[in-house]
């Protein structure tokens, strides 16, 4: 679907009625292309809304035609869904999860304080990686299969496991520094399990 150059010109001038044309022309799109994504009705929702927040906030300064909208609004929510997926309380409920398998491993006090110890670094170093592999390592390690990442991400599989293989080399490489001998036992068998394929 396209909309008028004239609307569009309307909607960057800052037309209330245009920009609800676009909103009526695009919605169901934008949430079925969110939906597809997240999985999670409400959120898709509120991804959607961010979309058309940020269209109209940035409406004056936007850069696009006829040709280009349709791409510019579905590539803003790929970039919401990767905002998702890399947010804080994304990755605290990760974290969460990883943390609950760690304690299950753990054996005494002494395990237990190198587990949290573990997964303050992996927390951590996680923060160092690009936008989309953290968002790749985080949906991993949150069980989702590369075909769903790829999907949700709007990514190639190839390129899916090409970010966790990365990961998985940078997290590994950065444990072996950090701990000991011993310690990095315990450490990568941690790292296999966030990171197997």
């Amino acid at each position: 679907m396209t909309v008028s150059s004239a609307i569009i010109a309307n909607l960057k001038q800052g037309d209330a009625d245009a920009f609800s044309y676009v909103f009526d022309q695009y919605w169901q799109q934008l949430f079925r292309a969110a939906y597809k994504r997240v999985a999670d009705d409400q959120l898709a929702q509120d991804i959607v809304q961010d979309v058309f927040l940020q269209l109209w906030d940035r409406r004056e300064t936007l850069n696009m035609d006829s040709e280009t909208l349709e791409f510019y609004l579905l590539r803003a929510v790929r970039n919401k869904v990767i905002d998702h997926y890399n947010s804080t309380q994304v990755k605290e409920d990760v974290l969460q999860k990883i943390m609950y398998r760690m304690e299950t491993m753990s054996q005494d006090n002494h395990d237990l304080k190198r587990y949290l110890e573990l997964e303050e670094f992996v927390n951590d170093h996680i923060d160092t990686f690009p936008e989309t592999m953290r968002a790749v390592f985080l949906m991993r390690s949150d069980k989702f299969t590369v075909r769903q990442i790829a999907l949700a991400l709007n990514l190639a599989e190839q390129t899916v496991k090409n970010n966790i293989t990365e990961a998985t080399k940078r997290l590994r490489a950065a444990l072996s520094k950090k701990f000991s001998d011993e310690e990095f036992i315990a450490a990568f068998i941690i790292a296999s399990v966030l990171t197997k394929i």
